[in-house]
This record gives C-alpha cells, structure tokens and sequence, in this order.
C-alpha cells in the first residue's frame, strides 16, 4: 500500500479474503474489486481527515 500511497496519493486500503462482506466509503473513481480464483481483492482510497482533539 506505501506504493500506492506514492503513487497515487494517500490513503489507500486494500483487503483480501475468500469471504468477507463489507461496507466502505471510497474517494470517487478510486475503487477495485475482482477475484482470482477463490482470492477475492477490494482496493479503495479515502480521504484523510484530521480528528479533532476532545
């Protein structure tokens, strides 16, 4: 992912499973889901946001 990240901006995540749901909020266009066999691979890329301190 620090290659992508270089590449093409942070932040990017990837997760890698043969059985998994899920629910992601993505930057528009930055967003790659496929399978290989039983390997399925979800890539996506989000915004950076600073947390506020309490």
């Amino acid at each position: 992912m620090k290659e992508f990240d270089k590449v093409y901006g942070p932040t990017w995540h990837c997760i890698v499973g043969t059985s998994y749901g899920s629910f992601v909020t993505h930057s528009r266009g930055c967003f790659l889901y496929f399978s290989m066999d039983k390997i399925i691979v979800m890539l996506f890329k989000t915004k950076i946001r600073k947390v506020l301190a309490s």
